[in-house]
């Protein structure tokens, strides 16, 4: 699509309730993950898997989210950010409901799978209304993001909290669903960013759509740093509960402290890192999540493994926002490119959990998080190698753009 098209189908911007209830939906979803980050090791414990089996149940789950970004980027651009926004969250949150209420292990395994694939298309969709809206401002983009962060924080604590009183992970679930629905009815009349039907684009072919903007590069580099942040979560936490001697306690203060140093890295260091350009501010970030993996990985002190973690959360926390304000520039209509990149991105996801649960199994979980330092590492460098290729391919094309 070319620039000019671009400026001709430029929306006029949704007024604040708009952008508003779109932070409702990443308070929201992040408060489930924040949740889901902390009763992992419970959740893997009543299914009575293995860590290698835990990797390898989530990754189906992530499959089905890959399938369902690419998918819900298009529906996106076809009939608008709002209705399938609010279609996909009220149908997650039913999930939630259900997978909450359900005991027996096998329909939870089958009802969470589905639950987080579907769960993709609310992360997609959502990531497409934000980046509409807040188009050409990498800073302000990366700051929104950290509404996802707080949330996450919020859902890491009080899970925390429940399951120090001996109280289910569940009632916590059980809250999100009914909280997501309430946000849900809201977004059937808000007006988004993005928010009214736009082109017919196919619901297929996300490395097509990829190639042709030449953000091959880019998306690979969104797919690691998404293993990278998926795993500090996941296997971090896990490590904090079950190798350290720390148990619950350091876990659940350090999940929530990762989160809340996530959420003052996006607000706080949003605008320097929008002004410098994604290109450092990955290498920064990422930079800082590899220092901070490697503390956890080695440390035999459950603070000090703690403090590794928050670092890595913190570190890996920037390239998200920014490598997606990279994909979308100069576009009114991102939802096609943005469901495409966060498709190739969710396989970080998808093949995260299955590696270093199998290398956790095999050789323990360090073995597992230096494997995640390694990745964070190659993040780092990213950006330089990607510009260097994608300014020789596609320097005319681009001319003007920043790249990664």
């Amino acid at each position: 699509m070319g620039a000019s098209r671009r400026v001709e189908r430029a929306q006029t911007h949704p007024n604040a309730g708009g952008l508003a209830v779109v932070a409702a939906t990443f308070v929201v979803f992040g408060t489930f993950w924040g949740s889901w980050a902390v009763a992992a090791a419970d959740i893997e414990d009543s299914l009575g898997l293995s860590h290698g089996g835990f990797g390898l149940l989530l990754s189906a789950a992530l499959a089905g989210a890959v399938a369902c970004n690419a998918v819900g980027g298009a529906l996106a651009e076809r009939r608008g950010t709002a209705p399938v926004l609010a279609a996909s969250l009220a149908g997650w949150a039913v999930l939630l409901l259900v997978s909450a209420a359900c005991h027996p292990s096998v329909p939870f395994a089958v009802l969470l799978v589905v639950a987080m694939g579907l769960g993709g298309v609310v992360d997609v969709v959502m990531n497409v209304a934000a980046t509409a809206g807040l188009a050409g401002r990498p800073g302000a983009l990366v700051r929104f993001h950290a509404t996802f962060n707080a949330g996450a924080a919020a859902g890491a604590a009080v899970t925390g909290l429940l399951l120090a009183a001996d109280v289910s992970w569940r009632w916590a679930w059980l809250a999100i669903g009914l909280v997501a629905l309430v946000v849900a009815v809201r977004l059937r009349g808000a007006e988004l960013p993005a928010g009214e039907a736009g082109e017919h684009v196919p619901l297929t072919g996300a490395l097509s759509v990829l190639r042709r903007e030449g953000l091959l590069l880019v998306a690979t580099a969104f797919a690691v740093s998404s293993l990278v942040e998926g795993g500090v979560e996941l296997w971090g936490v896990l490590f904090l509960r079950t190798t350290l001697p720390s148990g619950l306690a350091v876990g659940v203060i350090s999940a929530v402290a990762a989160y809340l140093v996530a959420t003052t890295a996006r607000s706080v260091l949003g605008p320097t890192v929008g002004r410098r350009g994604p290109v450092q501010g990955v290498a920064a970030g990422a930079g800082t999540a590899m220092a901070g993996i490697l503390v956890l990985a080695l440390a035999d002190s459950g603070p000090v493994a703690g403090l590794g973690l928050v670092l890595a959360a913190g570190g890996i926390s920037l390239c998200w926002p920014l490598l997606l304000s990279l994909a979308s520039a100069d576009r009114a209509r991102p939802g096609a490119v943005v469901g495409a990149v966060t498709a190739v991105g969710y396989t970080g996801f998808v093949v995260g959990p299955t590696v270093v649960g199998a290398l956790a199994a095999g050789l323990g979980l360090r073995a597992g998080l230096v494997l995640l330092a390694g990745f964070a590492a190659f993040v780092a460098a990213a950006p330089a190698l990607s510009g260097a290729v994608v300014g020789r391919d596609h320097g005319a094309a681009h001319r003007g753009r920043p790249h990664l």
